[in-house]
């Protein structure tokens, strides 16, 4: 074995590869990460957080015996999520010549394909949490992966906007309207007020174009003076109404072919609201690669996973990075989910 390759040992390369932040990524916000030691989940959600009164009674008297309402159990699977890649020949020549530069090139490009790994189990796991939040639910059919999650939005507190209502209708439309509804209607459910919405830059600037919303901003007679969505945020806090934020990032997934394609976390059709605190958690839990790893302690097999290692027939450095992740939602009843246009 090259001196090069014994330095990453799965003690240091597991360490580094936690090391790594989710830059840009906006789901641990909602979702923050909660390691568990199973690899299924199961939780209990109270449909209705209006709290109940106790009754008044006489001195003596037995106390009201209090029922419990609206209970649904949400469980699942927490699948694997993984990605590997190979430094080819090229490199383990350069490691053979020991030239200037050259074993220093192949540790960056070690430690370049331990991000990039990393990073794309990130972006799996922040592309579920982004369907569950937008949906409310997880269907997955993928490399012989099938799951399907419902984390029991109410059906009250979901809609598809039909002709007519869609905020790309411009003559039709109620923009604040809308948003006024849902509020109140998850306000009315649960006794919990939205105070976030999120939505993509595609509903953004139909919300921006809104001759109403200028109106209520600027008065009648200011004709097509712009607004901002500071401005917007302004207004919907002054009418109590939650305030809206964006998500605009993309990935990419390569297929079998090699061929990649571009999706949004977010889609560019929704428009949620949402409660003020914390949605769930992000379960990470432990990775067959690290139980079966003698390196790593029994403490750390939870979480992200990441090691480099050699074959010599075909000769190759693989890296990999692996975790079992998934969203749980037991707030799922306080947000309000709609399809806004087409």
């Amino acid at each position: 074995m090259h001196p090069l390759l014994k330095e990453f040992t799965t003690k240091r390369v597991l360490a580094y590869a936690r090391s790594i932040p989710e830059e840009g990524n906006i789901g641990p916000l909602f979702f923050p990460e909660l390691s568990t030691n199973e690899l299924s989940f199961e939780y209990w959600q109270d449909q209705n957080t209006t709290n109940v009164s106790a009754s008044v009674q006489a001195y003596g008297a037995e106390a009201q015996i209090g029922s419990r309402e609206g209970v649904a159990k949400i469980s699942g699977e927490i699948p694997p999520i993984k990605r590997k890649i190979y430094l080819d020949e090229r490199n383990l020549l350069a490691l053979r010549r020991e030239g200037a530069g050259d074993v220093e090139r192949v540790r960056n490009d070690l430690y370049n394909d331990i991000d990039n790994m990393v990073n794309a189990v990130y972006t799996r796991i922040e592309a579920l949490r982004m369907t569950a939040l937008a949906m409310g639910v997880i269907q997955l059919d993928e490399n012989g992966v099938i799951l399907n999650v419902n984390y029991g939005v109410p059906g009250a507190q979901q809609t598809t906007l039909t002709f007519g209502d869609r905020w790309s209708e411009e003559a039709t439309r109620d923009i604040l309207g809308d948003i006024q509804t849902w509020t109140d209607t998850v306000e009315d459910a649960t006794g919990v007020r939205p105070t976030r919405a999120l939505t993509s830059n595609t509903v953004r600037a139909f919300m921006l174009a809104d001759q109403t919303i200028r109106d209520a901003i600027w008065g009648p007679t200011a004709d097509n003076r712009p607004v901002t969505m500071t401005e917007i945020n302004n207004l919907l806090q002054t009418m109590d109404l939650p305030q809206v934020g964006f998500y605009n990032k993309r990935y990419r997934v390569q297929a079998e072919d090699g061929t990649f394609t571009t999706n949004r976390f977010f889609p560019a059709n929704r428009f949620v609201l949402l409660p003020g605190d914390k949605l769930g958690d992000t379960l990470m839990g432990p990775t067959a690669e690290a139980m079966l790893d003698v390196e790593v302690e029994a403490r750390a097999v939870s979480g992200i996973y990441a090691n480099v290692t050699h074959e010599n027939e075909p000769p190759m450095i693989w890296t990999k990075a692996a975790a079992t992740a998934l969203p749980t939602f037991p707030a799922a009843d306080r947000v309000f989910q709609a399809q806004v246009i087409d």
